[in-house]
């Protein structure tokens, strides 16, 4: 895992041999500065940098073994389509539920449940800002969202995705008392593109074994999306495992 404190240290010892040794000395402390600042986006925006928290990205196997996982949802019209067709296919995903979308659809979170998926915690608002919350803030959201879970499927959730992929001190903070799985993504399908032909290729060209792949079940073109790819999968071999099994973790206590 990387630490920021480290390369905090290490970019002031640079700075001070250039301040004491260099003649151009203004200029370099720019640019040091500068990809430091760079180095602070990338861990903060990379949700697979292991700045800040340990996350899960990919399951290290050989095997021609992936798991699919959707954000953003439920959404009323939309997931439903999505459990269908995942039914057809034999196929286990996860869902990443954002609360205020679990609330008025409690039966759709029991269906996602009673069908073998698995459920996880994606924050109560999803807000755009939410990477600037504080941690007291992330922490009530967060909680929120895991206690309105628990009240619906009994389980206490294990699974946290952070919106947007983002995470940083605050966030780290927020979530050290909660025993989370932190899970990322190795193939992000980009579905909320609108352009299913593109999706699928970009799917198709990068896929590996032991991906986490990256869908949103609040679109309404990841039913057409979802039918090729797990058609394609087929065709290719793939087996999709639920994500607990693909990573060997427990999705719930």
């Amino acid at each position: 895992m990387i630490k920021p404190r480290t390369t905090i240290v290490l970019y002031i010892i640079v700075l001070i041999q250039v301040y004491l040794f260099l003649p151009w000395k203004g200029i370099f402390f720019i640019v040091i500065s500068l990809l430091y600042l760079i180095h602070l986006v990338y861990c903060s925006t990379s949700i697979c940098s292991q700045a800040y928290i340990k996350t899960l990205c990919k399951a290290d196997t050989t095997e021609k073994k992936i798991a699919i996982t959707f954000d953003d949802g439920p959404d009323s019209e939309i997931t439903p389509k999505v459990l269908e067709i995942l039914d057809q296919y034999n196929a286990k995903a996860t869902f990443f539920c954002i609360g205020k979308h679990i609330e008025n659809n409690e039966d759709l979170i029991k269906m996602i449940d009673k069908k073998g998926h698995l459920i996880g915690n994606h924050t109560w608002t999803h807000d755009r800002w939410f990477d600037l919350f504080s941690a007291k803030k992330m922490k009530a959201e967060i909680e929120k969202t895991s206690g309105l879970l628990f009240e619906i499927i009994n389980k206490k959730i294990k699974l946290f995705r952070p919106p947007y992929g983002v995470t940083n001190p605050n966030l780290k903070k927020a979530i050290k008392d909660n025993d989370f799985y932190t899970i990322g993504w190795s193939l992000r399908s980009l579905d909320t593109m609108n352009n299913t032909q593109k999706t699928l290729k970009r799917l198709k060209n990068k896929l590996s074994s032991g991906d986490i792949i990256l869908f949103h079940d609040n679109r309404e073109h990841i039913v057409d999306i979802l039918k090729d790819f797990l058609e394609y999968t087929k065709k290719e071999g793939f087996e999709i495992v639920p994500l607990a099994q693909l990573l060997n973790i427990k999705a719930y206590e």
